[in-house]
This record gives structure tokens, C-alpha cells and sequence, in this order.
């Protein structure tokens, strides 16, 4: 009686669901912040005059088969994050002939939490942000229905790594040093996202910083690599410090967050390839000199690529390939990985997927 109770109740919500007016169409919404492991195409919108190789051979050969301003051959992790939801491809805010409709990509490659770049910054991209909810608001027409969209909605935030690169580290630095700018870099990324908490955001997965000091890019061009990495791990040690001190403040009561730990899933791969299907974890597909840790794309500069992107987790120095992007999919959707916590992505959806699989339980109880 009660399996029977059970099913009758989750066909309800399922019909329900089907009919509501609100949730007739997709009832998702996903936006996303940061730097180039974000960029859906924000750049070339931005520097319009400019040369910029992810919109040139070799990007965007494996999935989409042409460039799309992805610094990867194919999907980002917002990309796959997407695709998990039913929702399509988010698209880049600066284009403004897209559809906006469950949300806009704001990322932009070298975008930093400081405001060292004022055009692609984070609070630049929170502006932009504003700006897309005052549209929403036009036509929507109805503030509640407005405040309902954007507390449900998700927001994906990746900075830290450019506003390390950015640094003049002396070799010789302290760790009291490295804390201190890693200190910088975080009160900045607490402070944007107290800001985005004001215009309405509540569901907030935030990810580290790679090991930077193990990268293609900074083990082929920089004599730090040591520093690079101890600024990481302070970085992914200190972070969800930050965060759950912005939850534990009364003016936040509604912040919810999960951390995606970045660091270690990247560190764990580069350490152990095979056992995540890359037969390489610190050379890049694309790029020149040992690590390919540079040049891709670049038109005076000779660089290679290689034959099979798939055994590559870096694409180019810095950004990864399509497998790779979808690797780390995986491991940011679901809190047993033990890569994200304390919520997977997952548990911040709510969707015909969850629905469906819900069906499925009461089925099988009779």
C-alpha cells in the first residue's frame, strides 16, 4: 500500500510538473563567470580588431568542427554542465544576437578577480549581468517571476589562475607573501560574489585553481613553477573558508554553495593518466617546445598538434581538450566523486531528469 501511496504521489508531481504553466517549458537556468576554461566566444565581441586563436584552426576541430572561440578542440565544462540539464549551449553574453532565455556565459580568457583588466574582469562580468537581468525584467513583467528565475538559476565561477599569472613572484618569496596575494584573490572573488548574491543569485559552485606550478604552460615558461603551485594550494585550501563564512553571515541567509576541487582532480590526472583514460597529463595536444605549453593557434609561431586529442587532458598550456572537459564534468556533477563538495552540481537542479528517475524508484517498488 504504502509502494502504491508512493508511486501515485511521484505520477503527481510528474503531471504536475507536465502542466504547470511555469514549468510547461524548460525550467532551468545556468550562468556561468570566469576565465578562458569558461569562454564560450565573449572575446572576439571584446576585441573585436584583435587576433585571437581560439577562433582558428586548431580550435574547435573535434566537436563542433570549426572554431567557436572555445580555448578547447571542442566543449567547455559549462558546455557539458548543459547538456546534463537538457538545456542548449549557453551562449556568450557579448553576442548580443543570442537567445538568453535559461541564462548567458559572462567568462572571458584572461579574466581575473581584480580589477587589472577592467573589460573582462569579474565585477565587469557582473555588470554585464545587471545589465541581462534588467531584460529579463522587460520581458518578464513580473518581479517575482524574475526573482524566482535567478534564485533558482546556477551559477558556475572559475578565477584565480590569471590573477596568479599576472604576479611578479620573487623566487625567493616567503609563504607569508604567497598568503597574502592569495589573500587578495580570494577577497576579491568574496566580495564579486556577494555582489551577485544582491542581484539575486542563491546557488553558487565555485572551483579552485589547478596546480599551476604542474600546467604545460608555467612548467615551460616559468622558473617558479615551485611558488605557482604553493599559491594553488593555498588557494584551494583557503577557499572554502571563504565561502562558508559568507554563508554563516546574516546578511547571506539564502547563500548556498558546493566547491569544486579543481585542484586535486587536475593534480590526481597529471600524477596518474592512465587511470582516468589520458595517456598524457602534463604535455598539452597543441603547442610547441617539450611541455607544448605555448604558441597554439598563433600565427608566428610554429606549435604542433597532435594526432589523437583524446589522449590528451590539456589542449593547449593552460586549457583543456573536449575528453578532458567532459572528464572534469563528471567528476564537478556528482559528490561522489569526492572531487565537489558538499553538494554535487546535480543536487542544485531540479529537472524532468530528477523527475524521471524518481518514476523509475517508484516503479520498481511496486
Amino acid at each position: 500500500m504504502a509502494s502504491l501511496a508512493y508511486s501515485l504521489f511521484i505520477l503527481s508531481l510528474f503531471t504536475f510538473t507536465l502542466l504547470n504553466p511555469v514549468c510547461s517549458e524548460l525550467d532551468e537556468y545556468l550562468f556561468s563567470f570566469g576565465d578562458g576554461l569558461y569562454d564560450a566566444g565573449n572575446a572576439k565581441f571584446i576585441y573585436p580588431d584583435k587576433y585571437l586563436p581560439s577562433y582558428h584552426h586548431p580550435y574547435g576541430t573535434t566537436f563542433f568542427d570549426y572554431p567557436t572561440g572555445r580555448f578547447s578542440d571542442g566543449r567547455t565544462v559549462v558546455d557539458f554542465v548543459a547538456e546534463n540539464v537538457s538545456l542548449p549551449r549557453i551562449p556568450p553574453f557579448k553576442n548580443k544576437e543570442a537567445n538568453f532565455t535559461y541564462g548567458a556565459n559572462f567568462a572571458s580568457e584572461g579574466a581575473t578577480a581584480s580589477d587589472s583588466n577592467p573589460l573582462i574582469d569579474f565585477r565587469s562580468q557582473i555588470r554585464d549581468f545587471g545589465e541581462l537581468k534588467l531584460e529579463w525584467a522587460v520581458q518578464l513583467v513580473n518581479v517575482t517571476e524574475l526573482a524566482r528565475r535567478l534564485k533558482k538559476a546556477v551559477y558556475l565561477i572559475s578565477f584565480g589562475a590569471d590573477d596568479y599569472f599576472n604576479y611578479e613572484i620573487p623566487s625567493e618569496a616567503s609563504r607569508e607573501q604567497l598568503e597574502s596575494i592569495v589573500d587578495v584573490v580570494l577577497g576579491n572573488i568574496s566580495d564579486s560574489i556577494k555582489e551577485l548574491y544582491d542581484f539575486g543569485a542563491r546557488k553558487f559552485v565555485v572551483e579552485n585553481v589547478a596546480p599551476l606550478g604542474l600546467i604545460p604552460f608555467i612548467k615551460q615558461t616559468s622558473d617558479n613553477s615551485t611558488l605557482f603551485y604553493e599559491l594553488a594550494s593555498l588557494h584551494a585550501m583557503k577557499l572554502p573558508q571563504i565561502l562558508e563564512k559568507i554563508q554563516d553571515g546574516y546578511l547571506f541567509p539564502e547563500f548556498n554553495y558546493t566547491v569544486f576541487n579543481y585542484f586535486g582532480i587536475i593534480k590526481e590526472i597529471i600524477d596518474a593518466p592512465g587511470e582516468h583514460d589520458f595517456k598524457y597529463g602534463d604535455i598539452a595536444c597543441c603547442g610547441n617546445s617539450t611541455y607544448r605549453g605555448q604558441a597554439c593557434g598563433y600565427l608566428d609561431c610554429e606549435y604542433f598538434v597532435c594526432g589523437n586529442k583524446t589522449e590528451h587532458l590539456f589542449f593547449d598550456g593552460t586549457h583543456h581538450t573536449d575528453a578532458g572537459n567532459e572528464k572534469l564534468a563528471e567528476f564537478m556533477w556528482d559528490k561522489t566523486s569526492g572531487f565537489i563538495s558538499p553538494y554535487g552540481v546535480k543536487d542544485f537542479f531540479l529537472s524532468t531528469t530528477t523527475i524521471q528517475t524518481l518514476l523509475t524508484e517508484a516503479t520498481a517498488l511496486g
